[in-house]
């Protein structure tokens, strides 16, 4: 994981996404690099980026990225409001992930949003076939919709809140870091989101501080003792 730090257009265009959210809809949420800062470390600024995304999670194939990058560029509009919507969707996922990782019951106004766009992928749902039964997908005739990429989110979201691993969404426990995780350790005990980052950051003060400490009592203990008069 990078440093949190303000993120340029470029940057956000061709940089890879870290993906150690366990779940599409909590990498989504990382996609803000700090929400302390979230409008200066934002890596979905444009829509081309909320595409790139959704193809590097695996949420669109590189084919419909193709085709949702030519459709956006002669609908900037609508690219723009889509955009505005992911936004307002990860906003509130956030608000969820937030309760979720302290034990509290979700807001019942970002429920309702989260809702909102489960509404919106449904209503471009069908009944298909599959092997074995049938299945409740997505219309891949509307695969080149500016709204794909934002519905089949909204899917994976559903699943992650109506499922046992949302009791198991922590966040990161470096407070410069933050992000969240699905943990799913065997006894969840996973403290980063990254050991080999923030973990090992951890790790690196906690010996600094103990070697300051013991450097300072070794300096008092040999310091010698003022006579009296």
């Amino acid at each position: 994981m990078t440093a949190k730090q303000p993120i340029d257009a470029q940057t956000a265009d061709n940089a890879p996404y870290e993906l150690i959210g366990g779940d599409p809809s909590v990498d989504f949420v990382n996609t803000v690099e700090s929400w302390r800062n979230p409008t200066e470390t934002d890596r979905l600024r444009r829509y081309a980026d909320l595409v790139n995304w959704s193809e590097q999670v695996g949420l669109v194939d590189s084919d419909v990225a193709i085709a949702l990058r030519e459709a956006a560029a002669g609908q900037k509009a609508g690219a723009e409001r889509v955009l505005r919507r992911a936004h307002a969707l990860r906003e509130r996922l956030h608000r969820i992930f937030l309760a979720a990782a302290a034990g509290e019951a979700p807001d019942a106004r970002a429920l309702a949003a989260v809702s909102a766009e489960v509404r919106r992928a449904a209503a471009h749902s069908r009944l298909d076939r599959r092997e074995g039964g049938l299945a409740w997908e997505l219309d891949a005739a509307q695969a080149a919709a500016l709204g794909w990429p934002l519905w089949r989110l909204a899917r994976a979201a559903l699943a992650l809140l109506t499922s046992d691993a949302l009791h198991r969404v922590r966040q990161c426990a470096n407070e410069e870091c933050r992000w969240f995780f699905v943990d799913r350790s065997r006894n969840h005990s996973r403290r980063w989101c990254d050991m080999a980052v923030c973990g090992n950051r951890a790790k690196a003060r906690r010996n600094y501080a103990r070697r300051k400490a013991n450097t300072a009592g070794t300096e008092h203990s040999a310091a010698p003792a003022s006579s009296s008069s």
